[in-house]
């Protein structure tokens, strides 16, 4: 009798289980796993030009840090000039103590330029909304109220 230890092997995988797994692609995705630190974000902002009123039409982007891009969050302003997001990307607790949030007008001159305005992590107000415990390092929200300056 001859085994065919493809088929065999193929069976004994099937058993213990290893059917059911999927093959990675999302290196680095901050899926959250088994005992992996997590926390949730909420990004809210409100925009407003030098006359104190809304702006609308501002690409926000929060960035964690310097040359990533896989892991941005962009938001548009409404007509009250505010934009708000309640699940970021990141899962990880230290994810965003580099954070950028990256302000550009993408409008085009149709209600008023703006010049790119760039906030450093001191400049975002994090707030946590939900106490840690264990893995799950609690909830926070991140906050920015800007004054855009014209652009010329």
């Amino acid at each position: 009798m001859k085994i065919n230890w493809k088929y065999f092997a193929g069976s004994l995988f099937a058993l213990l289980g290893f059917g059911g797994c999927e093959k990675v692609t999302d290196i680095g995705g901050g899926m959250e796993m088994y005992g992996q630190p997590t926390a949730d974000y909420k990004l809210i902002g409100n925009i407003k030009g030098p006359d104190g009123k809304p702006v609308e039409g501002i690409r926000a982007i929060l960035s964690p840090k310097a040359n990533d891009t896989f892991h941005n969050d962009t938001l548009y302003s409404d007509a009250l000039g505010h934009f708000e997001k309640e699940r970021l990307k990141y899962d990880w607790p230290d994810d965003l103590k580099d954070a950028k949030l990256i302000l550009e007008d993408v409008d085009g001159p149709e209600k008023g330029s703006f010049k790119t305005k760039t906030l450093s992590r001191s400049d975002l107000k994090m707030e946590q909304t939900k106490k840690a415990s264990g893995w799950y390092k609690g909830a926070y929200t991140v906050s920015a109220d800007v004054s855009l300056d014209k652009d010329e």
